[in-house]
């Protein structure tokens, strides 16, 4: 074995892969007294992996520290380090002290990850005020993010809408939130559970992109604007798209299991769905969103009180069934799902060697959740059609 100091570095990091772990450590050993610091740093760093992977928590972390104290290029991932075994042994505080020094030595790519982290710990130990500020430090992602499924949502309700217009000659255009009635093609699309018993299955998702009035369509495609590209981004395209349509779905089909007899539509169980994603989502998983994302978020908990207590309030002709049955998938679908594409408090801290502490949910159990409430949704639907005359 050569002495030469590169080579001896990766030596032990070679023997670190192949899990020769005491091995490792011996080989480095020599290398954390090197004048070089960049070189010290680097052993102590792959030291602290060895120990760690020998279950040797407090090891791991005197080794850490060292990388941390090193002062070479890598001393911010030895601060790093330190702070995920401190939050590890449940020391949030000092954590948080050690997050910040590696926050002043990391490399700017690096910066935002840190300060998310900071943020959540701030926000954990009961720094509200503090917590706030670190977050609006860390870089969000939602800036820049093409809503493509909420624009082309929010893009079929007003051709739905406008074409009825056209048809009934302004006859659609009532002022009212929802008593503006529909045209043609709306009727067509109304939940109705004699016509879904009469085949036509399409108005369990198409009354979602049916309106009554101008003031219930700018309502809902307002909401709609707020919330939908959050959600979108956190989900992504398609597994938003998904949600919206079995929020959709389930306002629907409580409609017909509860009362048969009413006609309905409008995007409202879709959107109360997205509410309930979105309350439950955030304070499940902790998502991380800019300060924009993070405030709007903040007040859906008040917009579902204000607006059950709306729903509920006699005399407005709102369908409470179809508010309930959004909000009842996205909430179990918020509760199930984490999203996957951004970052949560469960997602933030890696292991020594930077591996995700939690892996992330595979595709084929996140697809058999929607499976399994896709089916909750067509049994319902049947047997609320088995008990109602079919009509036509």
């Amino acid at each position: 074995m050569t002495d030469e100091p590169q080579l001896r570095l990766a030596e032990g990091r070679r023997l670190l892969d192949r899990g020769e772990l005491d091995a490792a450590v011996r080989i480095l050993g020599p290398l954390t007294g090197h004048p070089d610091a960049d070189l010290a740093g680097e052993a102590w760093l792959s030291i602290g992996q060895a120990r760690y992977r020998q279950d040797d928590e407090p090891g791991a972390l005197a080794a850490w520290q060292q990388a941390a104290d090193s002062g070479g290029r890598a001393a911010w991932v030895g601060w790093r380090s330190v702070a995920e075994q401190l939050v590890r042994d449940g020391h949030l505080e000092d954590a948080i002290a050690a997050y910040r020094e590696a926050d002043k030595r990391a490399p700017s790519g690096e910066r935002g990850a840190i300060a998310n982290r900071i943020a959540w710990l701030l926000k954990e130990t009961g720094h509200d005020f503090a917590a706030r500020r670190q977050f609006n430090r860390a870089r969000g992602p939602y800036a820049t993010y093409a809503a493509w499924v909420t624009w082309a949502i929010i893009a079929i309700n007003l051709l739905v809408f406008g074409i009825d217009v056209v048809l009934t000659g302004g006859g659609t255009l009532s002022l009212g939130f929802s008593s503006g009635g529909t045209g043609p093609l709306g009727e067509q699309l109304l939940i109705f559970a004699p016509a879904v018993a009469a085949g036509e299955w399409w108005r369990i998702i198409g009354s979602a992109f049916v309106h009554l009035g101008v003031l219930h369509i700018a309502f809902n495609m307002y909401a709609l604007y707020l919330f939908g590209p959050i959600l979108e981004q956190m989900y992504g395209h398609v597994e938003y798209f998904v949600m919206y349509l079995l929020c959709a779905a389930g306002g629907s089909v409580l409609t017909i299991l509860i009362d048969p007899q009413q006609v309905a539509g409008g995007a409202s169980g879709a959107i109360f769905g997205l509410f309930g994603l979105a309350f439950v989502v955030t304070r499940r998983h902790h998502v991380a969103t800019t300060r924009q994302a993070r405030a709007l978020l903040s007040q859906v908990g008040v917009l579902l009180v204000i607006n059950l207590v709306l729903t509920f309030t006699p005399g407005l002709n709102i369908s409470w069934t179809g508010h309930v049955g959004g909000l009842i998938v996205g909430g179990v679908l918020g509760f199930i799902l984490p999203p996957q594409h951004v970052e949560t408090l469960a997602t933030m801290f890696r292991g020594p060697s930077g591996e995700r502490l939690t892996r992330p949910m595979p595709v084929v159990l996140r697809a058999s959740v929607y499976l399994v409430m896709a089916v909750l949704l067509v049994a319902g639907t049947y047997v609320a059609v088995l008990r109602v005359p079919a009509f036509g």
